[in-house]
């Protein structure tokens, strides 16, 4: 008897788990918000360590210069071209992003740590 109530409570338990790392993946996936990441990096310069708290979760990372898209609703916030656009002309006002021509700006903005090529 007491096994089976111990059984029942550990499936419980770990369903229940699961289900709040499911919600946690639901706010990393969808944070893209240009706004936001521009405001963070207010009065900051090019390298700056900056971190903010977003939907319940911390982030770490530095302001740099980054495409900031016009209408970003297509966007997730880790694509390559949003950094690499703004590397080889700051002043571009277009960008192909994930195939698709844009419209935006480079500015200062959010970044979260990436790995080292």
């Amino acid at each position: 008897m007491n096994k089976t109530i111990f059984s029942a409570a550990l499936c419980l338990g770990l369903s229940l788990g699961c289900a709040s790392l499911a919600q946690a993946n639901d706010k990393v996936e969808k944070i893209y918000n240009s706004k936001m990441i521009q405001q963070v990096c207010k009065g900051k310069h090019t390298g700056d360590t900056t971190s903010f708290a977003e939907r319940g979760i911390i982030w770490n990372g530095t302001c740099e210069m980054q495409f900031i898209p016009m209408h970003s609703n297509m966007i997730q916030g880790n694509e390559n071209e949003l950094l690499d656009t703004c590397q080889q002309d700051p002043h571009r006002k277009m960008a192909t992003i994930n195939g698709h021509e844009m419209k935006g700006k480079c500015a200062l903005a959010f970044t979260p740590p990436r790995p080292m090529q």
